[in-house]
């Protein structure tokens, strides 16, 4: 089934933030220290759960909580309440979105200044109660055009909305507020965020057939959105979680769209977009449902990406100016096969960012063990069959592959190394990743040809690395959200999205210039030149991910980034096939 996601579908800044600076805090969590968040953090009971056995607990009340910090959530709360918890002694996590804050600052100015503050918004919500408080006791919380009628007689009016408020239902209200009270003073608070996912809705409900809408069946902004779609008059499903979609209820359908609440992550949303992509319409074509399907298989087994990681190793056979031999695919493919599987299991972050992948492997749980460790064993006879030390070379690989995330430092020694396991380095995993590949596929051909490592083993081994680091380190700015969440600290994590981005960027330029001046320093084969095709695609998937031309986390978009590495092979067949001549 095809799917159309909302681009603006999920967190939004002001929950992001909120989520940021109390998982930056957890991160910094003194012995014996509590972090507590003042009601629930976000409305998402998956998040909450999560947050709970990180060690945030929600309280609704001070007297709840032992002694530590509390963190004040995005939607802010009244003034008094905040002074309450500060002469208790907590310290203060003070995650207010700044937007909400905003709107309370213009509240608490006209308030000084005598004006009746009228909030168009849900009187039990958070947020509302925490604009009230801010008021002087002379708010007046509304909902309808038909509540302005009840409203007092009032001198100076302010009118504010809560930020999660539909847009149009405002303005309806606002303009019969000014028409009761000439001169009111009217300012639309409405977040753009809001006003945004809004109007996406309504535009993508003239594309699809039916609209999906995930986020808590409690949380408002989520309900708002799925009711802006249902007046529509297409077919509306509000669901928190994957397991509520009836399969039945979808399979005449051939497009659906989708959006989520502010609240929604994006790992649960992809979780729902998965569910929806598997579910074949009836009358699809026969070929198009075996090709849809295995060529996921094939990504979320990791078979696609070790068939990349053996073209890769081709790649650098050339580029040294080695000849390539099939047994360098096959000891590749088997190698990076095998250590993505095997540490796939200990991978918490994996059921939040490929959920559908997950289920995948623990189906077939010992299928896939048994695989990785027969894929390992025939990697490591085939390179004895060339050479002792392609073997132990190997060996020692395959081991440091299996210790990433196998506790080496025993707990006392925790309070000097900071860690137990290779996997908790901060930005580990993009490193040894970018590592392992380049060192098989580089460093092992040139073993198993006796060469001593001269420069063009190194050349070739920084081109595969930065190849490869590129691609890892896209995909965890994807899955950023899933990371964070269960604690692994990835490079977008470590130096933020933006910096990323903007190294990945200079990466590839950097690549390009050494492939250019490499063969005129005796470096690297004229096959260099050729090999500057694998950074323009580089550059391109960087772009796609940076326009969104493509969903991230989409099988698309994984199966564009994986192919530069079978271009990076084609190309060096073609290479090889037209210097040899005919």
């Amino acid at each position: 089934m095809k799917v159309k996601v909302a681009k603006n579908a999920g967190f939004c800044m002001g929950v992001r933030r909120a989520l940021d600076l109390v998982l930056n805090a957890a991160r910094e969590l003194q012995p014996n220290e509590i972090i507590h968040t003042y009601g629930p953090l976000i409305h998402n009971n998956q998040v909450l759960e999560i947050l709970e056995k990180r060690g945030i607990r929600c309280l609704q009340d001070t007297e709840e909580a032992e002694q530590g910090r509390i963190a004040i959530r995005a939607h802010g709360i009244p003034p008094q309440e905040r002074k309450a918890i500060r002469q208790k002694g907590f310290k203060i996590i003070n995650a207010t979105c700044p937007r909400v804050a905003k709107v309370q600052g213009i509240i608490k100015k006209h308030a000084l200044r005598g004006y009746d503050v009228v909030i168009v918004g849900d009187d039990n919500h958070a947020e509302v109660i925490g604009l009230k408080g801010f008021a002087n006791g002379r708010a007046h919380v509304l909902n309808t055009p038909e509540e302005v009628d009840k409203l007092p007689s009032m001198d100076k009016v302010l009118v504010v909305a809560q930020t999660t408020q539909d847009e149009r239902a405002f303005k309806t209200i606002a303009t019969l507020i000014e028409e009761r009270y000439p001169g009111a003073e009217i300012y639309n608070t409405i977040c753009d965020s809001t006003h945004n996912r809004q109007e996406e809705v309504r535009a993508l409900c003239k594309e699809v057939e039916a609209m999906v809408v995930v986020g808590g069946h409690h949380s408002g902004n989520t309900k708002r959105l799925a009711e802006i779609a249902g007046a529509t008059g297409i077919p509306t499903f509000h669901v928190e979680t994957e397991e509520e979609l009836d399969r039945k209820q979808f399979q005449d359908l051939t497009i659906v769209g989708v959006t989520a609440g502010a609240s929604t992550p994006h790992w649960l949303l992809r979780r729902v977009v998965h569910k929806l992509e598997s579910i074949q319409p009836r009358g699809v074509r026969p070929l198009q449902k075996f090709f849809d399907r295995y060529l996921r298989f094939f990504l979320q087994s990791n078979l696609y990406v070790a068939g990349g990681a053996g073209c890769l190793s081709y790649a650098a056979a050339v580029l040294q100016g080695i000849r390539p031999r099939l047994a360098d695919f096959f000891i590749t493919f088997f190698y990076v096969f095998a250590m993505h599987v095997l540490n796939r299991y200990t991978d918490k972050a994996s059921r939040f960012n490929y959920p559908s992948r997950a289920a995948l492997y623990e189906q077939y749980k010992f299928g896939f063990f048994l695989t990785s460790l027969s894929g390992v064993i025939v990697a490591l006879i085939i390179a004895n069959a060339h050479s002792r030390a392609l073997f132990l070379a190997l060996l020692a690989m395959s081991g440091l592959g299996l210790l990433y995330s196998v506790r080496i430092f025993p707990e006392s020694w925790l309070r000097i190394v900071k860690v137990s396991k290779l996997k908790d380095i901060p930005a580990s995993k993009t490193i040894f990743v970018a590592a392992g590949w380049s060192v098989v596929a580089t460093l092992l051909p040139s073993l198993r040809e006796d060469q001593t490592l001269g420069f063009q083993t190194l050349f070739a081994l920084i081109v595969v690395f930065v190849l490869v680091f590129v691609r890892s380190a896209v995909f965890d700015i994807v899955d950023i959200q899933g990371d964070r969440l269960v604690g692994e600290e990835t490079i977008p994590i470590v130096i933020g999205e933006k910096r990323t981005k903007r190294l990945l960027f200079y990466l590839v330029l950097g690549l390009a210039i050494a492939l250019l001046v490499a063969p005129l320093l005796g470096m690297a084969t004229d096959f260099s030149y050729v090999m500057l095709i694998t950074c323009l695609y580089a550059g391109f998937y960087l772009f796609v991910h940076k326009r969104e031309l493509l969903r991230p986390g989409s099988l698309r978009f994984e199966t564009l980034v994986e192919n530069g590495f079978y271009l990076a092979g084609g190309l060096a067949v073609i290479y090889q096939i037209l210097s040899n001549g005919p």
